[in-house]
């Protein structure tokens, strides 16, 4: 009984430690990674070993398939332990790489991460892209070829399609040959699709050019259908031919003007210009009558009566300004003015005189000189009578005869001090007084109210009384008409400074009319007012001098 025993208790013990089956065998995990860089053959994908299932992971990727569900015996990448393919995917755990090549364009596709080890081969989730559509050129047109001129014209395109792939530049290109490409001349109007407009510049006058609207992409450039213009014929400034010139009163004319061809280009401007010179141009008076071919009249105004003046018509485009021939005419007698002369007998001077109202007037400056200083001798006003000078603008000397020579006492006459404004004028003429200039600004239309005030007054009368044009004056010389004839002329002043001022910008001239002990009254006209100053000088200034008969 005890050998049974003790056999059973062998048996038991012998079983408990015999041999063992192993366990099923484990293959590794895999996750499958996103899918990036799709083209239309190729794309990136790759996964994540996260074990290897007991057993070293010696391949992993990706397959793919047109099928779901790809396994390796599809497409695949590889790089096992006997043959390394793809340097990117390698074996064991962690994540890597997949390149998936040779795909077919615009088609879907389905690819799963895998790892293989000595168990078998596991697969990650599938994912699902779709490869890009075949890629090829753009598709573009040629627009119209505008707004030609001698070296310019504008034309354009529209990219209609970019071929698959981003339109990276786009313009037109040009040549004087056929079936121009971007080696030619060209634009370049931005980038993508859409219409475009370019501007052609540098061609030659009078010249055949050919222009095809162009796109580039990756795959190459496109172009669109040609198109062929000519540029225009070298272009010269317009022809235009002056009228005759009626209706003429003292201040106004009428006359026309025919532009009779525009010299390639729009004329931009036409009318008529005049001055009491020969030769006038648009830089002095001026009308402006519309622009383009064809005749217009042209209202002359703010004429000085009983003037002699030249008109031509005028005609201007891009490349200039053309003038028709000149002709000549003479403003009429304003009605209420009467016109003469008178001649100083003292020394010869010859002046034109105007009536206006019950007024005669000379109608130029004194230029009496019995003697001449330069602007530094003075003396100013102490409470007794100073001395008579007598100055020259711009004459720094005491001979008579050479400052008589000068251009400035020629045309502005002489300026002098009250002490001899007051005694200068010749028999049968004085200095008007304070009270005679109120008459003469009254008449003009100045108001009572307006003429007993200080300072600039008035509205147009300082125009009227001003020579018109800026022969003398300063431009603009604002409102001057000059319809009194009492043309006055901008002589400037000699300050109590000693110094000459503001010729062209100022006329002074004094009254025989103190206004209190050292000063007395006078009457300025400025370049750019219509209006007439009064106020009253220390009587050391040299103002000009206008003569009223007695």
């Amino acid at each position: 009984m005890k050998n049974i025993v003790f056999l059973l208790a062998m048996g038991l013990l012998l079983f408990s430690c015999g041999p063992q089956e192993n366990p099923d065998p484990v293959i590794p995990s895999v996750t499958t990674g996103d899918v990036t860089d799709i083209t239309t053959t190729t794309a990136f994908c790759g996964g994540n070993v996260t074990a290897d299932g007991g057993a070293a992971v010696i391949a992993r990727g990706v397959c793919w398939s047109t099928l779901e569900n790809p396994t390796t015996s599809d497409s695949k990448t590889t790089d096992d332990l006997a043959q390394r393919t793809k340097a990117e995917d390698g074996t064991g755990l962690g994540t890597y790489t997949s390149h998936v090549t040779g795909l077919s364009p615009n088609t879907t596709y389905y690819v799963r991460a895998y790892a293989t080890n000595a168990n078998g081969t596991a697969y990650g989730e599938q994912r699902t892209f779709t490869t890009n559509a075949q890629q090829g050129m753009p598709s573009v047109t040629t627009a119209d070829v505008i707004d030609i001129t001698t070296t310019t014209a504008t034309c354009g395109g529209n990219v209609t399609s970019d071929g698959g792939s981003s339109v990276t530049a786009r313009g037109v290109c040009w040549s004087t040959s056929q079936n121009p490409t971007t080696s030619n001349s060209k634009t370049t109007n931005g980038t993508g699709v859409g219409s475009y407009t370019s501007n052609i510049t540098g061609l030659s006058p009078n010249t055949t050019y050919y222009v095809r609207a162009y796109a580039t992409n990756s795959e190459g450039t496109a172009y669109g259908e040609q198109k062929t213009f000519s540029t225009n014929a070298q272009q010269a400034t317009p022809s235009v031919t002056t009228g005759d010139v009626i209706n003429i009163t003292a201040t106004t004319a009428t006359c026309d003007g025919n532009v009779t061809a525009d010299g390639g280009l729009p004329v931009i401007a036409r009318g008529v210009c005049w001055s009491t010179s020969e030769n006038p141009t648009t830089s002095n008076s001026k009308t402006t009558n519309g622009t383009g071919l064809g005749t217009y009249t042209s209202t002359i105004t703010h004429l000085s009566p009983n003037t002699t003046y030249y008109v031509r018509a005028y005609a201007t485009n891009a490349n200039g300004t053309a003038y028709g021939e000149q002709r000549t005419f003479k403003s009429q007698q304003e009605q209420g003015s009467v016109f003469g002369s008178f001649t100083d007998s003292r020394d010869g001077n010859h002046y034109e005189t105007v009536t206006i109202g019950s007024q005669v007037w000379m109608a130029e400056n004194l230029a009496y000189l019995p003697s001449v200083v330069g602007p530094e001798t003075g003396s100013e006003y102490d409470g007794y009578e100073a001395y008579p000078f007598y100055y020259v603008y711009g004459y720094d000397g005491a001979s008579v005869a050479t400052a008589k020579a000068t251009a400035n006492y020629t045309t502005y006459g002489v300026l002098y001090n009250w002490p001899a404004a007051i005694t200068a004028c010749p028999e049968g003429w004085h200095l008007p007084s304070d009270a005679e200039w109120k008459q003469l600004e009254m008449y003009l239309g100045i108001t009572s109210a307006q003429a007993d005030a200080t300072g600039w007054r008035g509205t147009a009368e300082g125009g009227k009384l001003k020579e018109e044009g800026t022969t003398h004056w300063d431009s603009p010389n604002t409102g001057a008409t000059n319809s009194s004839g009492f043309t006055a002329l901008p002589g400037g002043y000699r300050y109590t400074n000693g110094v000459f001022n503001l010729v062209g910008i100022y006329g002074i001239w004094w009254s025989s009319t103190q206004d209190y002990t050292g000063y007395a009254w006078g009457r300025d006209l400025r370049y750019d007012l219509s209006l007439v100053l009064r106020s009253d000088y220390d009587k050391d200034f040299g103002f000009s001098v206008r003569c009223l008969r007695d």
